[in-house]
């Protein structure tokens, strides 16, 4: 190969260098390419005299790895110069090499490029052939800061788990719903880091919000109220769904447990087919249920409704639930509230404790509600969907690197990573 070829391929200044043939040694696991620098006449970098003599020789190694497989380490042999005026001792500077540092530019380059790809740190340490520490080390000195995105028109807040400390359990993301982009992670969800965070915010700029979607947690709603009162808020109907449905569970639980005969074929379709009380009545499987103590053959559907004949609360409550299911979202807002309402009512007076639980949890969180069951003025079915699917990029990001305890680093990185996905 080429003298130059050879230098310009580590990202080097040929002219920093003695053109002198030089075979690459092997190694186990790879190869060292040699080097020797040129001897210079330049100003001494501390007084910039002229005066300046050759002091001695050292060598220096410098990692190239660009392959996993391939460890190539340059080895220089550098000059050391001493000034005769202020009598101190340098090396001059190589392109491509920072001073101090094991790692060529061009392996910089490589592995900030590959920050913005899910991988871990620990990967990307071990195909460069540096440790995990020198890696965090450029990761935090080339990302210093990564700035968040404007606020959307329409803004998803939700939650995710990252560690067990008390201030950083829940961390709350929010997400642009038109771009499905990251806009920011919060380093917790309680109030008190939600009103520092959002009161940051330029107001003209929280104006441009007009629709705020969450779930039903406590904390969003006042937020909402103070720092977006102008928007429409909408209440994701998973987590309104997902109120009725547990409560349905529970009732079946309680229901095959105290009101069948454990062995009979209500008991038997309960316990290995809950899901069927759950969903919606056309996703039922189309098929037959077989009681193999009799041999008696009876179809999914009508199982459903002989199980929910032994509780009249779990009966009620299904179906509620496909009412839920049935009801059209096209619908006014007015209407919305109306059926939310009588929706309630039904649950509230059906006396049951765990079905009175979530008709209170519908009265209070009512107008939210009725937003996600009526079509909005964009003709759009708002709903928290897609800050769940990035919660679950998010939580991914966290598994493969089993955890994280530095949020800032984890923060930045998410945002990076997303930015090209």
């Amino acid at each position: 190969m080429n003298f130059n070829t050879f230098v310009v391929r580590f990202g080097l200044d040929p002219n920093n260098f003695k053109e002198i043939p030089s075979d690459p040694i092997k190694t186990d696991d790879g190869f060292i390419y040699e080097l020797e620098e040129k001897i210079r006449k330049d100003k001494c970098p501390f007084c910039s005299s002229n005066l300046i003599d050759i002091k001695g020789y050292y060598f220096e190694s410098i990692k190239m790895t660009i392959n996993i497989s391939i460890k190539e380490v340059l080895r220089i042999k550098r000059v050391r110069y001493k000034c005769k005026n202020c009598g101190k001792t340098f090396t001059l500077e190589l392109t491509g090499i920072s001073k101090y540092c094991t790692v060529s530019n061009q392996n910089k380059i490589l592995m900030i490029n590959d920050f913005h790809s899910p991988i871990t740190f620990s990967d990307i340490a071990k195909k460069y052939d540096v440790t995990k520490a020198t890696t965090l080390n450029i990761f935090d000195t080339t990302f210093k800061y990564v700035k968040r995105r404007n606020m959307p028109k329409i803004l998803c807040i939700d939650e995710f788990h990252f560690s067990s400390q008390f201030d950083q359990k829940y961390c709350c993301v929010l997400v642009d719903y038109e771009t499905k982009k990251i806009v920011d992670i919060i380093r917790s969800r309680q109030i008190e880091y939600l009103r520092d965070y959002f009161s940051h915010i330029n107001e003209n700029e929280r104006s441009n919000v007009k629709y705020f979607i969450s779930d039903m947690y406590d904390g969003y709603s006042t937020i909402r109220n103070s720092f977006f009162p102008k928007s429409l808020y909408i209440i994701d109907l998973f987590h309104v769904i997902i109120q009725l449905t547990n409560a349905i569970n529970q009732i079946r639980t309680i229901t095959m447990n105290h009101n069948v005969f454990k062995g009979s074929k209500e008991y038997n379709f309960m316990k290995s087919n809950w899901k069927c009380f759950l969903c919606r009545a056309e996703k039922i499987p189309n098929k037959f249920y077989t009681y193999k103590i009799t041999g008696e053959c009876i179809h999914y559907d009508k199982m459903v409704h002989l199980c929910c004949l032994k509780n009249h609360d779990l009966l009620n409550g299904h179906n509620i639930l496909m009412d839920l299911y049935k009801y059209s979202r096209t619908n006014t807002y007015t209407e919305a509230c109306d059926f939310i309402e009588f929706i309630a009512k039904r649950l509230i007076e059906s006396q049951n404790d765990i079905l009175k639980k979530v008709g209170e949890t519908y009265n209070k969180w009512k107008p939210g509600i009725a937003s996600a069951f009526a079509k909005n003025q964009t003709n759009l079915n708002l709903s928290n969907g897609i800050a769940e699917c990035l919660n679950n990029k998010i939580k991914t990001i966290l598994k493969i690197s089993y955890g994280y305890s530095n949020f800032s680093r984890f923060r930045k990185r998410v945002l990076l990573i997303d930015q090209d996905f």
